[in-house]
């Protein structure tokens, strides 16, 4: 009997995982050059690549165990593998000074059944509010430095790019 492959899903619907469970997940659910983007921080991020995917997935479940989102929308594009999700998500942080609570718009990608390019918009101040503004900027900044790939050549680089606030 073979085992069902794991999606983002997975990861993301309220339960406490183990790191290695989670790392399981990004194995079967991220595409090889995954790319995961958020414009709207005021120091854009981009992770580049499945292990720098997995690695920001992971910051977002220590500071928010018990992360799930819920699907509000799905709506089609032009292009058949992709589309755009309005949800809502969040959980209590793991400190317990907070609820992590977030609305999100994403435009997704799938390609060979895998996330291939997840570009998401929500609100950075709830963001700073539940994992502290610098713990955010370091922890990022840490994980795009140590394990972004180079751009790969099956993504076409975003046309828009904006400058960080600062």
């Amino acid at each position: 009997m073979t085992a069902k492959k794991k999606t983002i899903g997975d990861a993301f619907g309220g339960q406490i995982t183990t790191l290695d469970e989670q790392r399981a997940i990004w194995k079967d659910a991220l595409h090889p050059d995954a790319i995961w983007e958020g414009p709207m921080f005021e120091t854009p991020v981009q992770f580049i690549g499945a292990e720098a995917c997995g690695h920001f997935f992971e910051l977002l479940l220590s500071v928010v165990p018990r992360f799930s989102t819920a699907l509000a929308g799905m709506y089609p594009t032009s292009e058949a593998d992709t589309f755009i999700i309005e949800s809502h998500g969040g959980g209590p942080t793991a400190d317990g000074r907070t609820t992590y609570t977030q609305r999100y718009f994403s435009l997704i990608t799938n390609k060979d059944g895998l996330a291939f390019r997840m570009r998401e918009y929500c609100n950075p101040f709830q963001t700073y509010k539940a994992f502290g503004k610098e713990h955010w900027e370091r922890s990022t900044g840490e994980i795009m430095r140590k394990y972004n790939k180079p751009w790969p050549a099956s993504q076409k680089p975003d046309p828009i790019t904006l400058p960080p606030v600062k």
